[in-house]
Parts: structure tokens; C-alpha cells; sequence
């Protein structure tokens, strides 16, 4: 006979899981580490030793996992050599997330085809928030200009290089399309992803510029990489238990100073003029779903050596920009969704 839950107990059940979703479990690190590990090799088998190594415990505690993993067809082990790789339960969860997101799987085609047609790496991100944490993006899909090209396993980003599946942490100016629509808090919450040493006018600063980006329908992001790599830099010395504090309340007084200076609005132009010239990070436009909400953004990614070509003509940015948002609006209207409300001239509010 099966029990009603209470309102009440039903709150409870829900703090409690969200309580414990929320706190790390190395248990299931490990088992994450591990897949990771394999799908990182796919053409190698790794022995039990060799797993066990890489993941940092000890064979007594890796084999259970494996063991487990393979009864569920999650790996195979290779009966002579003893070796194990991933298995076809996975090819069926990997094709069944593929198919989950109607709207990323809509997007997919159409990152390759802007990347094949603009001769600019792009990616599609989705939403792909942890509960109780901020909002993050995923890599959902990679395209390369490279025509006939074999599915990318990475792009390079700034200093980074994304895979599929990587998670995007958006730090001011990346993933202001995300916002340009939301309320003040949720523009805040993403401005605090600067760091305590942001412009205390932060906001003012970026509101023309996410204003422009709702009445275009997409963002140019333009980063200061030098800021970038102070803040960087601080966040590692303040991890650092053993770092001089003097030295890093001298690199504190240093990033007022560079903050001062920042021009953070001109890592998000809220008009972008023919005529002059730009160094974009990223082209990026928001799919939204049927009630409003960006949940894929098509992103055109200029790492550094394109950048290092010289800067793009405005005219060109206009362009690229144009076609990345044609592109996302036709995902929006494929997959059954609505842009939330009219475009808004630049410099009124948030939406």
C-alpha cells in the first residue's frame, strides 16, 4: 500500500536532498574520475593498476566500482589481457542524452553548419545549473570550420581548451546573453563572479552594453586577459595557505589600481560602429524555450591566434553577429520557443 507524502514532509524530504546534493561525495568522484579516465583513452584497455593509479586509490577500493560498472555493461574487460575500457550501455545513455535536449540537439547541426560557413570555431552551450550553485554552461557541441572534418574533441577558448561535456563557469563579459533578459539580482549574482575587487559601479558600467544586446538579439564579448590573469592569480594566492600576506595585500592594491582602470564597459559595446575595429573573444546568440528563458547559446569562439591576426572591421562583427543570431532564432522557433518580449532600444532597463 503505498503512503501519502505531506505537503510538509515533502519540504522536508526536498531540503534534506538538496542539503546532500550539495556536499561532495568522493565515492562518487572516484566513479566520475574513472569514466573520465576511460573515455579520455577510448582506443587504450587500462588494467585494474592502471586505473587505480590515475583515479589516486587503492586496487581494493577501484574494484568494486569496476566490477560493478561491468555487470551493468558500463565497461567491458577484455577477457586474455584483463584490461578495462568503456561499455555499450554507455553508447545507449550517450545517444539517449543527445536526444534529451530538443533544443541543443536542434542547435548541433547549426554550430557546425556557422562554423563551416563563417570560418570561426563554434560551440553551443546549454544550461546546466547545479543545485544551490551558480548557474553554469555546458559544452553541448563543437564545430570547426574544417570542412568534412571528424567530430572535434576540443576547441581552444582564451587560455583555455573546452571538450565536450566541459563546464563554463560565465564570468563577466562571457555569458552576459545569458542575463541581458533577467531581472537586477540574477545581473548581480553574475558581476560577483568578478570577485570582491570589481567596480563597485560594476552594473552601471555593463547596463548600456546588456541593453545593446537585447535589442541586437546578440552579444560581442571583448575580455581583458591581463585582468583576467591578475584575478587569477589572487584567487591561487588566496587558496595558497603558505602565500606572504603582504604580498598578496600588495596584489590586492594592485587590482584596485587595474580596476580603476578596467574599462569594463568596453568588454561589452553596447553599439558596435561599422567603421571601427574590434577584438572579440566570442559572437554568441541565446535560444530560448517556450517560456522565455535562454537555454542554448550559439557562441562563435576567437582564440588567440585568430586574434592575433589583427582586429576585426565593425562591419564584420555586424555581419557575424547577424548570422548568429538568424541561426539561433531559427533553433528558438524549431524547438517551440519565444524570444521573452520585444527587443528594447539601448540604454532602457533591464527587461
Amino acid at each position: 500500500m503505498r503512503t501519502l507524502i505531506t505537503a510538509g514532509e515533502l519540504h522536508s524530504q526536498h531540503h534534506e536532498m538538496h542539503s546532500t546534493m550539495s556536499r561532495p561525495s568522493p565515492q562518487t568522484e572516484r566513479l566520475l574520475n574513472l569514466i573520465d579516465l576511460l573515455a579520455s583513452r577510448p582506443s587504450d584497455g587500462l588494467a585494474l593498476a592502471e586505473i587505480a593509479r590515475a583515479v589516486g586509490v587503492s586496487k581494493a577500493t577501484v574494484h568494486p566500482m569496476v566490477v560493478a560498472l561491468t555487470r551493468r555493461g558500463w565497461l567491458l574487460r577484455h577477457p586474455e589481457l584483463r584490461t578495462y575500457r568503456l561499455g555499450p550501455a554507455l553508447v545507449a545513455a550517450g545517444r539517449a542524452a543527445a536526444q534529451g535536449n530538443t533544443a541543443l540537439d536542434l542547435a548541433r547541426p547549426v554550430a557546425r553548419d556557422l562554423a563551416a560557413d563563417t570560418g570561426v570555431p563554434c560551440v553551443a552551450l546549454v544550461a546546466g545549473g547545479i543545485p544551490g550553485e551558480d548557474d553554469d554552461l555546458l559544452v553541448g557541441e563543437i564545430g570547426l570550420p574544417s570542412a568534412g572534418a571528424a567530430r572535434p574533441a576540443s576547441v581552444t577558448f582564451g587560455m583555455h581548451t573546452l571538450r565536450l561535456g566541459d563546464r563554463i563557469r560565465p564570468r563577466p563579459p562571457l555569458g552576459a546573453v545569458s542575463v541581458a533578459w533577467a531581472d537586477e539580482a540574477a545581473a548581480q549574482a553574475w558581476l560577483a563572479r568578478l570577485g570582491p575587487d570589481r567596480p563597485a559601479d560594476a552594473l552601471a558600467r555593463l547596463t548600456p552594453g546588456l541593453a545593446g544586446i537585447r535589442s541586437r538579439g546578440w552579444a560581442v564579448e571583448i575580455e581583458d586577459h591581463l585582468y583576467e590573469r591578475l584575478s587569477s592569480l589572487l584567487s591561487e594566492l588566496d587558496e595558497d595557505q603558505v602565500s606572504d600576506a603582504a604580498h598578496t595585500a600588495a596584489l590586492r592594491r594592485l587590482m584596485a589600481d587595474v580596476g580603476r582602470a578596467f574599462n569594463l564597459a568596453g568588454t561589452l559595446p553596447a553599439t558596435v560602429d561599422p567603421a571601427a575595429e574590434y577584438r572579440p573573444t566570442s559572437i554568441n546568440a541565446p535560444v530560448f524555450d517556450a517560456g522565455g528563458s535562454v537555454v542554448v547559446v550559439l557562441c562563435l569562439i576567437f582564440g588567440l591566434e585568430r586574434r592575433r591576426n589583427g582586429p576585426l572591421p565593425g562591419s564584420t562583427v555586424l555581419e557575424l553577429g547577424e548570422r548568429v543570431r538568424a541561426a539561433a532564432d531559427s533553433v528558438t522557433v524549431a524547438a517551440h520557443g519565444r524570444p521573452p518580449g520585444r527587443r528594447e532600444p539601448p540604454g532602457t532597463g533591464f527587461a
